[in-house]
């Protein structure tokens, strides 16, 4: 997804990006807590662990910088 990618670099030390593939056995449990269900599935969570977003499905880069902004303005706990 390379606007995820182009966001990665630009939130780099704000934001940690993490990736969980569909077909990885080893992800399963990750993406059974997040409830993933199709690709792609972003979430936005908090450093505790919180899901603050998520957008499934197509998502426009100017939304997504927003939504990164938002959670990287926001206080960690």
């Amino acid at each position: 997804m390379p606007i995820v990618h182009g966001l990665e670099k630009q939130f780099a030390g704000r934001v940690d990006f993490l990736y969980l593939h569909v077909g990885e056995p080893r992800t399963s449990d990750a993406k059974a807590r997040l409830g993933f269900t199709s690709t792609p599935h972003i979430v936005l969570l908090r450093a505790d662990g919180t899901k603050v977003r998520e957008f499934i499905g197509g998502v426009e880069e100017a939304e997504l910088r927003a939504a990164l902004n938002q959670l990287a303005s926001r206080p960690t706990y």
